[in-house]
C-alpha cells in the first residue's frame, strides 16, 4: 500500500467525469428483470422457510421456542452493532471528500438496510436522495460513493471467502489468505484511484469511485471497520446458532457470515430470499444441515430486519425535523443562506 495519504493540495482532487453514469432508465426490459428477481427471490424464501419448518427439523424450531431472552437480547445488540459499524464505513470512505455527520450517515444507513429487501433499488435510491437532498452531496459523488463502498467491500470479503473454501480450519494458511488478500486488493484500490490520473479510461469505467478510493485514508479505515463487522457478522451467526440450538464452528460461522453479506451486495433485486438460500446451500456444501442452517438465516434476517426498523423508524423523523430546523434557521431574519 502505498506509504503517504491524499496528496496535499486535497482540494485539487480531480471531480467525477462528466460522462459518468447519472441515470439509467427504466426501460421495459429493466422492469420486467426486476420483477423476475422479486418473482425468484420470493420463491426462494418461500422455499427457505418451508425447508426451516419441515418436519426434519423440529428440533431447531423446538430450540427457537425455548431460547431465552438473553439469546435474543445478544442477537439483537450484534446487529445494532453490524448497523453502527457500516454506517461508519459509508461515513469514514467519504470523509477525505466530503465530511457528513457520523449519526446522520448511520440513521440513513439503517433505513437502507431496513428497505433492502424491496426491488427496484429502493433502498440505494432511498440512500442517494437523503445524502443528495439533505446533505447537498453531489450526485455524481454519490454514486462514486457507492461504487467505492461495494468494490471495497468485496475487495476484504472475497478473500475471507476464497479462504474458508480452500482452508477447513482458522489456520495460519488461513489468515494469511484472507487478511493479505483483504490487504492486497485494498492496496489495489488506491493504486488504480491515482492511476486514473494517467489511464484515464479507469475514470467512467469505476463509476466515479476513482475520487475516493485514491485516499489512503478512506480506504484503510473503511477495511478496519469491515474487519470488525466481518467479526460482528460472524458472532450474529453464532448467537443465532445458540438460539436454534446448531452447533457451529467459527471458521463456518465466517464463511456463512461472509457470504450472506456478499449476497446482500450483488443480488440485483432486492435481497428478498437470495441470501437465506444461498447460506442454506452453502451449509449444505460443507457437510452441515440445510434445515438448520436455512433457519438460522431466517434469524438473522429477522434480527436485521427488526433492529434496522427500530433505528430507521425515529431515525427518519429525527432526519426530518434536523432538515426543517436547518431550513428555518437558513430562513431567519439576519441569517444569510451559507450560515
Amino acid at each position: 500500500m502505498p506509504p503517504t495519504d491524499e496528496p496535499a493540495n486535497t482540494a485539487a482532487t480531480p471531480d467525477p467525469p462528466d460522462d459518468a453514469p447519472l441515470r439509467r432508465p427504466w426501460t421495459p426490459g429493466r422492469i420486467a428483470a426486476q420483477i423476475l428477481g422479486v418473482a425468484v427471490g420470493a420463491a426462494l424464501l418461500i422455499w427457505a422457510i418451508r425447508l426451516a419448518i419441515s418436519g426434519d427439523n423440529a428440533r431447531a424450531l423446538q430450540a427457537l421456542k425455548d431460547a431465552p431472552l438473553s439469546e435474543f437480547i445478544i442477537l439483537a445488540a450484534l446487529t445494532l452493532a453490524g448497523l453502527v459499524l457500516n454506517g461508519l464505513m459509508f461515513w469514514v470512505t467519504l470523509r477525505p471528500v466530503h465530511t457528513l455527520s457520523p449519526i446522520n450517515v448511520i440513521i440513513t444507513n439503517a433505513i437502507a438496510t431496513f428497505l433492502s429487501i424491496l426491488p427496484f433499488k429502493i433502498s440505494l435510491v432511498t440512500r442517494v436522495l437523503i445524502h443528495r437532498q439533505r446533505d447537498g452531496v453531489p450526485l455524481r459523488l454519490l454514486i462514486g460513493w457507492v461504487a467505492a463502498m461495494g468494490a471495497l467491500g468485496l475487495a476484504v470479503l472475497l478473500p475471507f471467502i476464497a479462504a474458508s473454501l480452500i482452508r477447513p480450519a482458522l489456520d495460519l494458511w488461513w489468515w494469511t489468505i484472507a487478511l493479505g488478500g483483504g490487504a492486497a486488493g485494498s492496496a489495489a484500490g488506491v493504486y488504480l484511484g491515482r492511476l486514473a490520473d494517467r489511464l484515464t479510461i479507469l475514470k467512467p469505467l469505476s463509476f466515479g469511485s476513482y475520487v475516493i478510493v485514491r485516499h489512503v485514508s478512506a480506504v484503510v479505515g473503511h477495511a478496519a471497520l469491515r474487519l470488525l463487522d466481518v467479526a460482528v457478522l460472524a458472532g450474529r451467526f453464532l448467537a443465532g446458532a445458540l438460539i436454534v440450538d446448531i452447533a457451529l464452528p467459527i471458521d463456518q460461522a465466517v464463511l456463512l457470515a461472509t457470504t450472506y453479506f456478499g449476497l446482500s451486495v450483488l443480488t440485483p433485486a432486492g435481497t428478498l430470499g437470495f441470501r437465506e438460500m444461498g447460506v442454506a446451500a452453502l451449509g449444505m456444501s460443507q457437510g452441515l444441515d440445510e434445515a438448520s442452517i436455512a433457519m438460522l438465516a431466517l434469524v438473522v434476517t429477522a434480527a436485521e430486519l427488526l433492529v434496522s426498523a427500530a433505528v430507521a423508524l425515529p431515525g427518519a423523523a429525527v432526519l426530518r425535523l434536523d432538515r426543517l430546523l436547518i431550513r428555518e434557521k437558513k430562513q431567519a431574519p439576519g441569517v444569510s443562506p451559507e450560515a
